[in-house]
């Protein structure tokens, strides 16, 4: 699969996500279930970020979202500390805009230079290539996440 192909599969793989908890309220999106460290929300942030991290990041560019967004839902964070709930429509948006940006900054040429990462699964990521792939890897996971939360909620 070309790469333009696989950030358009990532568009698809979001939509079935949203699809998944559209019928839960606010409240059952934002609790964090006993055993749990994060909730729904935060999964989806989290998504986001590590995206834009993979993408942009490693390839020393500026993240396509607020730096705000990036601290509240990067890896280590919890939703248990934040002060405000962050406005769920806005990440739902958010979820479904940025492959669309992402692959517009593809096919324009954007992701030129890049900085091999090594994840904290373990992963080497030596291009960017790498990181497209890895990314459904890691949304992949947080969806099972997700739907495993959606049970306890």
């Amino acid at each position: 699969m070309d790469l333009s192909n696989s950030i358009k599969m990532l568009k698809t793989e979001r939509q079935l996500i949203l699809r998944g908890i559209e019928n839960l309220s606010d409240e059952q999106q934002l609790k964090i279930p006993e055993g749990s460290k994060n909730n729904i929300l935060w999964n989806l942030g989290h998504m986001i970020v590590t995206q834009q991290v993979l993408h942009y990041t490693l390839s020393r560019l500026e993240m396509r979202i607020p730096k705000e967004t990036a601290s509240v839902y990067r890896t280590g964070t919890s939703p248990a500390v934040w002060k405000e709930t962050p406005d769920i429509k806005n990440i739902k948006s958010l979820l479904m805009e940025l492959p669309d940006t992402l692959l517009e900054d593809y096919e324009s040429g954007l992701f030129k230079e890049f900085r091999p990462y090594k994840t904290s699964t373990g992963v080497h990521l030596n291009s960017f290539d790498d990181t497209i792939t890895f990314n459904h890897f890691h949304e992949g996971t947080h969806t099972g996440i997700i739907l495993g939360l959606i049970k306890k909620v």
